[in-house]
């Protein structure tokens, strides 16, 4: 009798799960029962695979062996580097060829000229008093030129107006000057009836350098460059700097009032930073600048210590009151009255005074002058 060809798998299934004919019992499944399992494996299939249970932690695993794989690698094959290492790690070192390699170094050896005394600029008011020369026996007689100088003060103060008197000294000199203005509108037409900013600069400037509104004009605003510079035009920081480039290089700038300068960025959190920068960029040109600034009701400038720190000389106007007879009687004062000071706080090129020097207004300028009651044992020093 011919044997009977198998109909493939469900056929020895069947037979896999019939009885022997001979004894009657039943074979053993060929799939491991759990009480066959090793002890600590669950009867899930699944189970005995975590990742077939869970793509995500099979995604996990996968990612990790990668980066343990690459970490190995050594570097510049894929390997793991530290970021601040990467400038080195992936540039090329330079060509001995380049023009540009000797640009930023220099040898102090072949300077010449490496000693040098510290000039000043004059200003025309009590801020020429406040630095010193190196035998501190006299006063420097001007602001440290090719500095960056921060002004700062409680409003009304005669800041803007010293500030603007000094700029139309220094233009009648022949020396470009710029005024940036942060706070308000600088001109207006007539029939506006404001006695804007334009108006008082120039009264200023002609009683204080006693000139004509003609003769002021030829001779003072011929060198002067406004540059409006107010928030509230949607500029930031980063166009202030594009214009005062600009400017400076068109121009030959010399000599820049900032007014002020808390209102260049609107944010008003990184006034030190921004000074810094600032600060470097007129050191390479040679631009002295006056940063007029805000204080705090803690009596600090807006910027705190990092803008004392990164400005070049610090000027600070206070309010000084008068808290005993005796205080009163030193200052020339009364009793529990309030009077302005103003001192130097730093300057890094030059002494400067080791006291406050009581402020006066001049009557025809208002800008701020050493007092008549100065005490004498804190003299303003003679300019050699």
């Amino acid at each position: 009798m011919a044997k009977k060809k198998s109909d493939g798998p469900t056929d020895i299934l069947a037979s896999a799960a019939m009885p022997n004919p001979v004894s009657g019992v039943m074979p053993q499944s060929p799939v491991p029962q759990p009480a066959m399992m090793p002890m600590g494996m669950a009867a899930n299939p699944m189970a005995t695979n975590p990742m077939a249970a869970n793509p995500m932690f099979a995604m996990m695993q996968m990612m990790q062996n990668m980066m343990g794989a690459s970490a190995a690698m050594p570097m510049g094959m894929g390997g793991m580097v530290d970021p601040s290492a990467l400038p080195f790690a992936n540039s090329a070192p330079a060509e001995d060829n380049d023009a540009g390699l000797d640009s930023d170094i220099i040898r102090p050896m072949l300077l010449k000229s490496r000693i040098k005394d510290q000039m000043g600029i004059a200003m025309g008011c009590v801020l020429d008093d406040l630095c010193l020369t190196n035998d501190r026996n006299h006063s420097l007689g001007g602001v440290p030129k090719g500095c960056t100088i921060a002004l700062a003060g409680p409003p009304g103060k005669g800041k803007t107006r010293s500030s603007l008197a000094g700029l139309a000294k220094v233009a009648l000199t022949g020396v470009p000057v710029a005024f940036v203005v942060a706070e308000e509108g600088f001109y207006n037409p007539p029939e506006f009836g404001r006695d804007d900013l334009c108006s008082r600069m120039t009264k200023i400037g002609m009683k204080a350098t006693g000139l004509g509104e003609e003769e002021f004009a030829k001779k003072v605003l011929s060198n002067v460059f406004v540059m409006q510079s107010q928030y509230h035009r949607g500029k930031s920081w980063d166009d202030f700097v594009g214009k005062y480039r600009y400017l400076v290089e068109k121009e030959n700038i010399r000599f820049v009032v900032i007014d002020s300068l808390n209102m260049l960025d609107p944010t008003r959190n990184r006034t030190a930073d921004n000074l810094s920068a600032l600060k470097t960029y007129n050191h390479e040109k040679g631009i002295t600048c006056l940063c007029i600034g805000q204080i705090r009701d803690t009596g600090m400038p807006v910027g705190g210590e990092a803008l004392m720190h990164t400005a070049d000389v610090v000027f600070l106007v206070e309010e000084l009151s008068l808290g005993s007879k005796e205080i009163a009687d030193f200052w020339g004062g009364k009793y529990r009255e309030k009077i302005e000071v103003v001192s130097a706080i730093k300057s890094v090129t030059t002494p400067i005074l080791p006291y406050p020097i009581r402020t006066d207004r001049d009557p025809e300028t208002g800008v701020m002058i050493a007092h008549a009651a100065q005490p004498k044992d804190y003299p303003v020093l003679p300019v050699r």
